[in-house]
């Protein structure tokens, strides 16, 4: 099958100016309203930063299990640090997710009114590895300021008013993660996955990959569309959360990772808004109360 996930030039959503503008901001329209994911090129992302970043998560999973033993986040009642394998079970019709992840949350200070909460907890880093919480740190503000560059693209693309969305992330349950998917046992099930099908739970993702794919995607076709980016590319998608902060103009679109005979690993990062974010009135849906309870029940170590 021929890719059809629509194609993104970040450089000209995000310049009004630009003589592209109003031809890109169509099929970024389309992207967000049918197809809920997309395929985003000239990012501040480069080969560098993108190398960078795997290299630095790659020496953290090549640990020994007594050295990422000491950030597991299960021995906490957070979502910080190591998850070990089937730590995360994302739909409860298939069995936890084959693989590990490695999760950090907001660095700078955050207002007193949340820094106690669960999820504002800080971050657990390995000692192992002296530039790791460096790396990672910058990584996440990077994806802050790309997320922040997409939410107002989609305010201008929907006709809403500036900062509808944006003013709502000054102190963000964002989440950076890598995903550790490792080669596939010819014993595991078909209730086995890297990561089930599924619809992110929070506001947005950008996604980093490697070069093995294994991201399939339920297209407008209702068929599984294997995601394959370009070296340059990021992929975005959006969860369930802007879904209902859009009044559903925005998709939440289904998506896999079944797993294959080579490792993987992929980098998301959730872009969310503050705790006491109104998502929607109506169904009186208030961000941080709507993802604590996803996490309480995805976490395996939060299920116990």
């Amino acid at each position: 099958m021929n890719s059809t996930i629509p194609k993104i030039d970040y450089k000209i959503i995000v310049n009004q100016n630009d003589p592209s503008f109003e031809d890109e901001s169509k099929k970024f329209n389309y992207a967000i309203s049918q197809y809920g994911f997309l395929l985003l090129k000239n990012t501040l992302i480069d080969s560098n930063v993108k190398k960078n970043i795997f290299k630095t998560y790659k020496a953290f999973f090549s640990l020994t299990l007594e050295e990422k033993n000491e950030v597991n986040m299960a021995l906490t009642s957070s979502n910080r640090g190591w998850g070990a394998p089937r730590g995360e079970q994302v739909n409860p019709d298939y069995n936890p997710d084959y693989k590990e992840i490695f999760d950090s949350g907001p660095f700078k200070k955050v207002s007193s009114k949340f820094k106690n909460l669960t999820y504002y907890s800080e971050n657990l880093w390995p000692s192992q590895l002296p530039n790791f919480e460096e790396n990672v740190n910058e990584y996440y503000d990077l994806c802050t300021q790309i997320g922040i560059n997409i939410l107002s693209s989609i305010e201008f693309s929907l006709g809403y008013s500036e900062n509808f969305f944006r003013d709502k992330f000054k102190n963000p349950m964002s989440l950076l993660r890598c995903n550790y998917y490792p080669p596939r046992k010819s014993a595991l099930s078909n209730k086995d996955y890297g990561i089930a099908p599924h619809t992110d739970y929070g506001c947005l993702t950008i996604l980093l990959t490697d070069s093995n794919p294994g991201l399939e995607i339920k297209n407008p076709s209702n068929e599984w569309e294997l995601v394959n980016p370009k070296e340059d590319e990021v992929i975005v998608n959006f969860g369930d959360m802007l879904e209902f902060w859009s009044g559903e103009k925005i998709k939440a679109t289904p998506h896999r990772v079944y797993g294959n005979n080579n490792e993987r690993f992929s980098i998301p990062f959730f872009f969310n808004p503050q705790f006491d974010t109104i998502i929607s009135e109506k169904a009186n849906i208030i961000a941080g109360e709507y993802l604590s309870k996803k996490y309480d029940t995805t976490y395996s170590h939060k299920k116990l």
